[in-house]
C-alpha cells in the first residue's frame, strides 16, 4: 500500500539525517489546541460546536473554537501567552539544538496550527532550527482580531490520516523535493506520539528510524501485530527524553 522512503540514498550531495517531528506532546508537553480551548471561560461548549469534536472536522471544530473565545474578549495576545507557557518534553530544545549544529535537517509536521507553532519556537529561540513547518495555516483577521485556521489541505486517499493533513504524504514529498533540488540523506528519524504519526512510519525503511513518545498512542500502535504493522520497515524505538533520541542517533551516524 506504501512505498517507503528509498529514492536518493546514494546522491552526491548528502546530509547524515532527516528528522521529521510532531509537535503537541512531542516537542511541547502539552495538546495546543486543548490550550487554548481551556481559555474559553464556560465549562461547556455550545452543542453545535461539540459536534464537530466527535467528527473529522478538527480545523472547523477549532475555527469555531476561536470564534467563541474573541468573542468573550480573549484576544490574541492572551491566546499567544498560553501557548508560549507550554513547557518543552524534556531534552528536546537540546536536542533540536544539537541536530542543527551538526548540520542535519529538522522539519515539523503537525495538525496543529502555524501561528502556535511559530510563537513557540520564537519564545523558546529554536525558531533557527527548524528548516520548515507543515501544519494547518493560521492568521490573525484585522479587522476582528480573530485567530483563524485553514486546512492544510484536503485529502481522501489515505484512510489512516484526518481528511485535512497526510503527514506520510508530506514526508514522502519533502523527500522527493529536496532529492530534486541535489540533497540525500543518509538517514531519516521520524519523532512523534500519536496515531496520525503512523502514516509516515509506514514510509520510511530499514535505513531509518521511528521514535514513538513512551506512553502514548503511536507506542500502542506499533504495538499491534496485525497486517498492518508488520509492514514498518524502520526501527522502532520508544523513547522519554530527547537525550535518548540524541544517543540512539549518535549511535547511528558515524558524523554525529
Amino acid at each position: 500500500m506504501y512505498r517507503t522512503l528509498e529514492i536518493g540514498r546514494a546522491f552526491k550531495m548528502s546530509r547524515p539525517l532527516l528528522a521529521a517531528f510532531d509537535f503537541d506532546h512531542t516537542i511541547y508537553d502539552d495538546n495546543s489546541d486543548i490550550v487554548a480551548r481551556k481559555l474559553y471561560p464556560n465549562d461547556s461548549l455550545p452543542d453545535s460546536v461539540e459536534r464537530l469534536y466527535a467528527r473529522d472536522n478538527w480545523t472547523l471544530y477549532m475555527g469555531k473554537i476561536f470564534e467563541l473565545l474573541n468573542e468573550n474578549s480573549i484576544d490574541v495576545e492572551t491566546i499567544e501567552s498560553a501557548i508560549n507557557r507550554i513547557p518543552s518534553v524534556p531534552g528536546i530544545d537540546t536536542l533540536l539544538t544539537e541536530l542543527h549544529s551538526r548540520d542535519c535537517e529538522i522539519i515539523i509536521i503537525s495538525d496543529s496550527n502555524s501561528l502556535f507553532i511559530e510563537w513557540w519556537l520564537n519564545h523558546k529561540g529554536l525558531s533557527h532550527t527548524v528548516k520548515e513547518i507543515f501544519t494547518n495555516p493560521a492568521t490573525v483577521d484585522e479587522e476582528s482580531g480573530m485567530l483563524k485556521i485553514e486546512m492544510y489541505h484536503l485529502q481522501d486517499y489515505c484512510k489512516l490520516s484526518n481528511k485535512n493533513l497526510c503527514k506520510g504524504q508530506i514526508l514522502e514529498d519533502y523527500i522527493s523535493r529536496r532529492f530534486a533540488e541535489g540533497v540525500n540523506f543518509e538517514k531519516i528519524a521520524y519523532v512523534g506520539d500519536g496515531k496520525n504519526d503512523y502514516c509516515p512510519i509506514l514510509r520510511l525503511s530499514e535505513k531509518d528510524v521511528a521514535f514513538p513518545r513512551v506512553g502514548y498512542t503511536l507506542v500502542k500502535v506499533l504495538n499491534q501485530t496485525d497486517d498492518e504493522t508488520r509492514q514498518v520497515k524502520a526501527d522502532v524505538v520508544p523513547w522519554e527524553s530527547g537525550e535518548e533520541i540524541f544517543e540512539d542517533l549518535k549511535k547511528r551516524i558515524s558524523s554525529l
